[in-house]
């Protein structure tokens, strides 16, 4: 029996083939992995996450020495996942991984990846380790679970609005960002439709959601690479990095600055401990 637990697992620039007999999900974390299973090829960065069904054959490759992952493995027989399953209703095993598939995660679930890794790189002894690794198992199993059942059932008559079409659909237009009938046309609703459903579904107000998904980019990019902040505030939609930086503070609590501050400063904090460590 495979143990149910959330790992860390560092990609660096290394390749290979996998195949296991338990289902696992993958979510992208830092840099960038490319992999490829039956259903086609993607690109895992953070929002991104992969599912892999029990003897899905895949193959991976790391784009950078950066490159990491959160892996998730699952028991498809633990018994917490069959109390999971009644308590929300789902048949998780069934929907979840019932087919390879790449989704996009909604940015409420983004910070849960980084705080996720934090605790599982933060120092603790055995048996709270095995303890928070199962716990984060659980928790992205059943988040991606009902993601997923609102997505697959998000047609119009049934009134949802799928969260990983939306993101797409906003990802690939962040540098002009989508008005609300830009959004409703590609959903085919109306207008005011449109606003009722982000406001059910998610929360926030069509602008909003776009909002918070181009900041989300913009704090990735000004953790994990080295793009001025002028470049990133135009490839998120902003005509001045005055008005990115407003934005951003009121969003993320922070300036752009800072953010990219405090991340220089964790990375360093992070190589320290390892080379202490003789690593």
């Amino acid at each position: 029996m495979h143990q149910t637990l959330a790992r860390c697992n560092p990609i660096a620039r290394r390749s290979g083939e996998h195949l296991h007999a338990h289902p696992q999900l993958m979510l992208g974390w830092r840099g960038t992995m490319d992999y490829e299973f039956s259903q086609g090829g993607e690109h895992l960065v953070l929002g991104q996450a992969a599912i892999l069904p029990p003897g899905e054959r895949h193959l991976y490759l790391g784009r950078g020495d950066d490159c990491e992952v959160l892996v998730i493995d699952l028991d498809a027989d633990d018994p917490c996942l069959t109390a999971l399953e009644q308590s929300c209703g789902l048949d998780l095993r069934e929907s979840l991984f019932a087919k390879p598939r790449t989704v996009s995660l909604p940015p409420p679930l983004i910070p849960m990846v980084e705080l996720a890794i934090q605790q599982l790189k933060a120092p603790k002894s055995m048996a709270q380790s095995s303890l928070l690794n199962h716990q984060l198992a659980m928790l992205f199993v059943s988040q991606l679970g009902e993601l997923l059942m609102l997505d697959d059932g998000a047609t119009r008559g049934q009134g949802r609005l799928p969260a990983t079409l939306l993101d797409a659909f906003i990802d690939e237009r962040l540098s002009q960002p989508p008005d609300n009938q830009t959004l409703a046309d590609a959903f085919h609703l109306g207008q005011s439709q449109l606003h009722l459903l982000c406001l059910r579904d998610f929360g926030v107000t069509p602008q909003q959601y776009v909002m918070n998904r181009r900041l989300l980019w913009a704090r990735y990019w000004l953790r994990e690479t080295a793009r001025a902040v002028s470049e990133i505030a135009f490839d998120v939609g902003f005509a001045e990095v005055s008005s990115f930086s407003r934005a951003y503070r009121r969003r993320m609590g922070c300036s752009p600055s800072a953010e990219r501050k405090a991340a220089m400063q964790s990375g360093r904090a992070e190589m320290g401990t390892v080379s202490s460590r003789g690593h």
